[in-house]
């Protein structure tokens, strides 16, 4: 039986069972004195009290089902989920902003040119019309005979949505006397960008903190790894992937690849820092590392029967990126996981949900690719092209 079935009354329901106790008991309580004389349940007095109980009860039951529901943490929701995770020592990721280095560029490479922090960069809009923009945090200067200077950058929002890819950002928003353009490079992520973590996460995780009880087992590591803010998944290898004794912690970061910092924080949790803090028993030999990346291009063409392809081709890109990394208002795409294949009918499918397309001709990859244990497909870049549908 579901919970809310224990508890689910509706209002004529509870007026019913009202009307049908007064009808029962009426001779009882006029022999008793109770009451006068036989009450009239259709109008006046009586029958407005009966509506005004009726509705009491009715909102009791309302508070009961939502109270039943919210005491099981299977089915609990916001902060009643928080109560429960709680106990055992689990609590809610708070949103990030993503943080990392870009190059500021010039082509005559004479004098120094002073760069104060607030000087804003941006990325031109995705997909789908979103444009990201990043904030310096320390004053430099470009000096004499250097063409170009590392700063770093803080994104003005939190979320995911800051942890772009190579050379998105690109436009130079506060004027710079002296620079003339800007690009972010590989790698360029120190700390990635996260966001408020959602409910199905963190009951997951809660789950993994009593699966975690029976002491270092795969479900422990998991639970450990994932309590760090910026990790979305984590693999356990715990099949002696380097020989006797070993365990491997492969991670997947907000932006897919983990940054090191990363990495370092959640070696730490693990293995502690001297001071008798470690969570793993002393006899595993434990790694904590990033996936090994399995590079992926795709490039495809629409069959359209409808619609602009502008704005279908727009959709399509941020569904197949949706695959890979965080896309606002894309919710229904899940993204790949540690280990996972990447087969030529999930990109398919993706795009197929887009209204107006008829068929995807996928150039590349041109067969189902392939992802090793520790492994994790990482989108290059993505070209997507449209044509019309034959009336055939």
């Amino acid at each position: 039986m579901l919970i809310r079935e224990l508890v689910n009354r509706s209002l004529d329901e509870i007026r019913q069972s009202l009307f049908d106790r007064i009808n029962d008991k009426q001779e009882e309580y006029a022999a008793k004195g109770w009451l006068p004389n036989r009450l009239n349940l259709n109008k006046g007095i009586v029958r407005g009290l009966i509506e005004i109980w009726a509705w009491g009860l009715y909102q009791l039951y309302q508070f009961l089902a939502v109270v039943l529901k919210q005491a099981f943490a299977d089915s609990a929701t916001g902060p009643w989920l928080d109560l429960h995770c709680k106990q055992v020592d689990v609590y809610r990721k708070v949103a990030t902003k993503a943080k990392g280095l870009i190059y500021l560029m010039r082509v005559d490479p004479v004098g120094n040119v002073p760069l104060q922090a607030g000087r804003i960069v941006r990325t031109l809009p995705d997909g789908m019309g979103q444009v990201y923009r990043f904030v310096t945090v320390a004053d430099v200067v470009l000096i004499d005979g250097e063409t170009e200077i590392a700063v770093e950058v803080i994104a003005e929002e939190y979320g995911q949505g800051g942890n772009v890819t190579t050379g998105q950002i690109c436009e130079i928003v506060t004027t710079i006397d002296g620079i003339d353009t800007v690009e972010n490079r590989a790698d360029w992520l120190s700390s990635e960008g996260t966001n408020a973590e959602l409910d199905p996460p963190l009951f997951e995780r809660y789950t993994l903190a009593w699966t975690g009880l029976n002491g270092a087992t795969k479900h422990a590591y998991e639970a450990w790894a994932r309590s760090v803010t910026g990790v979305v998944a984590a693999t356990i290898l715990d099949q002696h992937p380097r020989g006797q004794g070993t365990v491997d912690v492969v991670l997947k970061g907000a932006a897919g690849m983990p940054t090191q910092a990363l990495i370092d924080e959640v070696d730490t949790v693990i293995k502690g820092t001297g001071n008798g803090d470690e969570k793993q028993p002393i006899n595993d030999d434990v790694l904590v590392k990033s996936p090994t990346p399995i590079n992926v291009t795709i490039v495809a063409e629409l069959v359209l029967t409808h619609g602009a392809p502008v704005d279908i081709e727009a959709q399509a890109e941020a569904r197949v990126r949706a695959m890979f990394e965080q896309v606002e208002n894309v919710s229904d795409v899940p993204p790949l996981k540690i280990g996972q294949d990447l087969p030529l009918d999930l990109l398919r499918w993706a795009v197929l949900a887009v209204d107006g397309v008829k068929k995807v001709n996928i150039t590349s990859p041109a067969v189902d690719v392939e992802v090793a244990g520790d492994g994790l497909a990482v989108l290059q870049a993505v070209t997507l092209t449209s044509t019309w549908a034959s009336e055939a």
